[in-house]
């Protein structure tokens, strides 16, 4: 049987593919037509590394297999926007991991990889019929908004901490030095960065004037803090965990979308990420020291025998936010998310590593 793979088209879907890719979790269902109701692909602003299609779906009578009239495809259109090791980390997440957790991100209906072509496509819920929006960079959310992503992520990290699975089932996770995104970015990352930097003033401005380090510098950096959160106690991490990933539901917690950067390392990678993104200056300022230490409570309350201590757990916290900084956002094109986002992450990314000391940290 030929593999499964997604058109670069929207226009190119049809029925038949749909119901050959829901079939495999719910061999009853038939696809008889379907409506495109909104795309959006990389470069749009809407979309990063990944395209999205809206798809209404009109099934035969009586084989509908419990699935919604209305689902999101998460796949590759026009051309790649990332590498194809991110497109088949996300679809081994929703294939292999999601259907075992008891966290609030989409329900999956099918997920499948062409490792031929590096086409990827994810059939997904559409959170916004449970009344979710997408919050980003340029306004913060509240402290009990992020406490409840916190718990999802302890529930996250406590249930695959040092877990025998990284040696079995899990090998083929990725790590800060090893493997899929990480052999990308010593490949060629640092010039695409410095790309980055050229082509915006504020980039620019913002190592030379405002953290007085270069590029060069900074990766070195990067790479020295890299190589801490590649050792022990390691655990399963979403891996790209900025606001831009998160989603608000009405009853005010958050979910998690975009698992396409999810390794294994230290909790700290998702912690600062989303602490540093989500909440503004001030906010961050005055909360995040209780919300490190609730998180680290709600990892005992989970049963995590070795969690960090206080001190331990603030120096990783301030060392891992030259991540975000680097890999999350100087690398990212003005393309992807418009001017107006990419610089209110920045800033509060370059905000945290001055309030931190993330370079004096630096081991």
């Amino acid at each position: 049987m030929a593999p499964l793979r997604f058109p670069s088209t929207a226009e190119a879907l049809t029925p038949e593919l749909l119901t050959a890719a829901l079939s495999e979790r719910h061999p009853e269902v038939a696809v008889e037509d379907l409506e495109i109701l909104e795309t959006a692909h990389c470069d749009s602003g809407s979309a990063s590394t990944a395209g999205r299609v809206v798809l209404g779906l009109t099934y035969a009578p009586g084989r509908h297999g419990e699935l919604p009239k209305r689902v999101v495809l998460k796949t590759m259109l026009i051309r790649p926007g990332a590498p194809a090791a991110m497109y088949e980390n996300e679809v081994r997440f929703y294939r292999d991991l999601r259907p075992e957790l008891d966290i609030e991100t989409p329900r999956v209906y099918a997920s499948a990889f062409d490792e031929e072509s590096g086409h990827f496509g994810v059939v997904m819920e559409d959170v916004t019929l449970r009344g979710a929006r997408f919050p980003d960079a340029r306004r913060s959310v509240t402290i009990s908004q992020i406490t409840s992503l916190l718990d999802d992520l302890a529930a996250l990290h406590a249930r695959f901490w040092r877990s025998p699975r990284f040696r079995s089932d899990l090998r083929w996770l990725w790590t800060p030095c090893s493997g899929g995104f990480h052999d990308f970015l010593r490949s060629g990352a640092l010039e695409f960065i410095r790309l980055q930097v050229q082509r915006s003033e504020y980039k620019r401005d913002l190592l030379g004037r405002r953290l007085r380090r270069s590029l060069d510098r900074l990766w070195e950096d990067l790479w020295k803090v890299q190589a801490v959160l590649d050792s022990e106690p390691g655990t399963l991490l979403h891996g790209d965990c900025h606001l831009g990933n998160t989603y608000l539901l009405p009853d005010g917690s958050m979910g998690l979308v975009d698992w396409q950067l999810m390794n294994r390392g230290r909790w700290s990678h998702d912690i600062t990420y989303l602490l540093v993104t989500a909440l503004d200056v001030e906010l961050r300022r005055g909360h995040e020291r209780e919300l490190l230490a609730h998180y680290l409570e709600q990892l005992r309350l989970r049963g995590v025998p070795d969690v960090p201590d206080p001190d331990a757990a603030w120096l990783l916290y301030r060392r891992t936010a030259i991540w975000g900084l680097v890999i999350g956002w100087l690398i990212c094109p003005i393309e992807n998310y418009g001017d107006e986002i990419l610089q209110a992450n920045l800033d509060r990314l370059a905000t945290a590593v001055e309030d931190l000391e993330t370079f004096a940290a630096v081991p």
